[in-house]
């Protein structure tokens, strides 16, 4: 990977974090923007952008609605596995979520647009997806799940099906001095990823270092060519 890219690119978020919060209030709704940088782009266990650094950048919108909060979002990302897509993710999405004492719901629906793709199938596909996560008062730890379908019905390779389904369980625990999490998800047989995560806010930039390991869920189909694990920094500015 070009390590002047990802230097420079941690450089200029610490540039943009001398720069004040700039949440803008629309009614009882807020609109915040985000930035930031991947020393790699992995995604359910797959490099998206060939051992690269990745820059992204987002928006997000959040308003409540009777005793819900909606919110929608977009974010972009450069990436480098879907062919003729000129090197760009796009993903757009919305839903709503609600709590209820120590319980919070989180339904919604996404867009993975790639501009310019040649096969029909991986230019736009979306998934609806369901979360639930616990978060006991007062304590440092948090549980959750989640599930996500394609609306595609997935893709066959043969006589088999694959991604069709995700499903995901995680916990965080908050150390104080650094908040770590681990997820372990399953894309129907395509990837098994285990990702445990530390986290840090620093200069106002959230930093999170990561080991990722991805195992293939299917002998013969998986978008792996063979198990991989990868140690990734990510940096992330709120806007």
């Amino acid at each position: 990977m070009n390590k002047k890219i990802i230097l420079s690119s941690f450089a200029s978020l610490l540039f943009l974090s001398q720069a004040a919060n700039a949440e803008i209030k629309i009614g009882q709704g807020s609109l915040t923007f985000n930035a930031g940088v991947n020393s790699q782009y992995i995604s359910r266990g797959v490099d998206q952008n060939k051992d690269s650094a990745s820059p992204f950048v987002g928006a997000d919108f959040s308003h409540p609605v009777g005793n819900f909060n909606f919110y929608l979002g977009a974010w972009t990302t450069t990436q480098d596995n879907v062919t003729g897509a000129g090197g760009q993710e796009r993903d757009y999405y919305l839903g709503i979520t609600k709590s209820i004492g120590i319980v919070t719901l989180d339904v919604g629906y996404i867009s993975y647009n790639y501009p310019g793709g040649t096969v029909s199938d991986t230019k736009q596909y979306a998934e609806y997806y369901g979360k639930i996560t616990l978060a006991p008062e007062k304590q440092p730890y948090t549980f959750g799940a989640a599930y996500y379908f394609d609306d595609t019905g997935g893709v066959k390779n043969g006589s088999v099906k694959l991604d069709r389904n995700y499903y995901e369980a995680n916990a965080t625990y908050d150390f104080g001095a650094v908040q770590s999490q681990i997820i372990y998800g399953v894309l129907d047989n395509d990837t098994k990823t285990t990702t445990v995560s530390l986290s840090k806010e620093l200069a106002g930039v959230g930093f999170t270092l990561s080991y990722i390991n991805a195992q293939k869920d299917h002998a013969t189909v998986s978008n792996l060519d063979k198990d991989r694990d990868y140690v990734t920094l990510s940096a992330k500015k709120i806007f």
